[in-house]
């Protein structure tokens, strides 16, 4: 008995620091549609905060930019056929090595062989995939297909090891929720010292959405991800609804929500790079958002500055639905419904690529700093 009572007095302590633990904690939360870039930021946590990647976790990388290999070049050779009009390899042995890539089929080779990498070599280097992989908006494709399959040589290697950048660029489907660990210090003003963060990674895509609600208590703010590149594209789940617009219906639904009210909302505009590079090609933002096209930041940026006029837009829309009246329904001591109208919330938007350490090290130098304004200025002695 006395055992007994000693195991279930440990199991008690136990859950006593935990509890101590989770209160002094400052949680985040990111949230965003599906390939946003959540999971690269907490890569970037890692990065910044604790020790990186060790080599041994480094080789753990090599299967999963392996299998984002064959993803890439699959769903751009299997869509050729199928995008209107339609794209034709041309030369003959880019068609051989496209047979061969097709009767593998979706799911990775049974062998990552110097075969299967000559393949790949091959038909990346038509002409014909090259224009599929430019008209990659008309159907599904991951960011890092470009990153993975120009380093074909150094990935084939017995001896490869991923860099920093081949593991940020790495691309994972998140189904469950991850959590990270880290210290930030504690401006002086606020008593210095260190503060812990615990940040929470969960899926963006619409079945994975039903999870969020577990991590919401206790969260003092909300990193919320918008991939502003993905105006040209449609979901996976549903071919008809536009990515960007989605994000937009979902921040609103966040914003709003009863369960945050009191958590910060801290908006990351991301993938700038390749939405630079969009609009640089001349991918016409207005056809997907009309309203762009009579769109002007307060008169300040000439109109032939495209890219710093698309990215303030999306920033302009993010300000427009912060301004809609949120409304909370409740139901009063004798029955009666109640409705409250919250007053609007700052909303903290940045632009970002989540890809870049140094963009990201500046970033969240400012977010620290907006965090811990105010997590930190009730928990800490001023």
């Amino acid at each position: 008995m006395g055992c007994g009572k000693k195991k279930i007095k440990n199991v008690d302590n136990e859950h006593v620091l935990y509890t101590k633990k989770f209160l002094n904690t400052k949680k985040l939360l990111l949230l965003g549609t599906g390939e946003s870039g959540k999971t690269t930021i907490i890569k970037q946590m890692k990065i910044l905060h604790i020790n990186g990647f060790s080599e041994s976790e480094k080789k753990e990388k090599i299967v999963q930019i392996k299998q984002n290999i064959h993803e890439s070049i699959y769903d751009i050779v299997n869509n050729m056929s199928k995008i209107d009009p339609p794209v034709e390899p041309e030369s003959e042995d880019a068609k051989k090595s496209i047979e061969f890539i097709l009767e593998i089929g979706e799911k990775e080779p049974t062998e990552y062989s110097d075969e299967y990498f000559e393949h790949i070599k091959v038909a990346w280097a038509d002409v014909g995939v090259q224009k599929a992989f430019r008209r990659s908006n008309e159907y599904q494709l991951i960011d890092s297909a470009e990153h993975f399959l120009n380093n074909i040589d150094t990935i084939k290697r017995s001896d490869y090891i991923p860099s920093l950048q081949d593991i940020l660029f790495c691309r994972v489907m998140t189904t469950s929720v991850s959590k990270i660990e880290f210290d930030v210090p504690i401006p002086k003003k606020y008593g210095g010292g260190t503060a812990e963060f615990w940040m929470f990674d969960v899926g963006g895509q619409r079945g994975e959405r039903k999870k969020w609600i577990k991590v919401f208590a206790g969260i003092q703010a909300i990193l919320f991800l918008i991939a502003a590149s993905d105006f040209d594209l449609t979901l996976r789940e549903n071919k008809k609804i536009n990515r960007l617009e989605e994000s937009f219906e979902l921040f609103r639904d966040i914003y709003s929500s009863e369960y945050v009210l009191d958590a910060g909302l801290i908006v990351f505009l991301n993938k700038q790079d390749i939405l630079k590079k969009k609009i640089e090609q001349g991918i016409k933002l207005e056809k997907y958002f009309p309203e762009f096209s009579l769109y002007s930041p307060d008169g300040k940026l000439k109109c032939s500055d495209e890219y710093q006029r698309a990215k303030l837009f999306m920033k302009y829309k993010i300000d427009e639905l912060t301004k809609i009246p949120v409304e909370i329904e409740s139901i009063g001591p004798l029955g009666e419904n109640i409705t409250e109208i919250i007053p609007p919330r700052n909303v903290y938007t940045h632009f970002t690529i989540a890809t870049d350490t140094n963009n990201i090290r500046k970033v969240f130098d400012s977010v620290h700093s907006i965090i811990l304004e105010n997590v930190l200025k009730e928990a800490l002695p001023i």
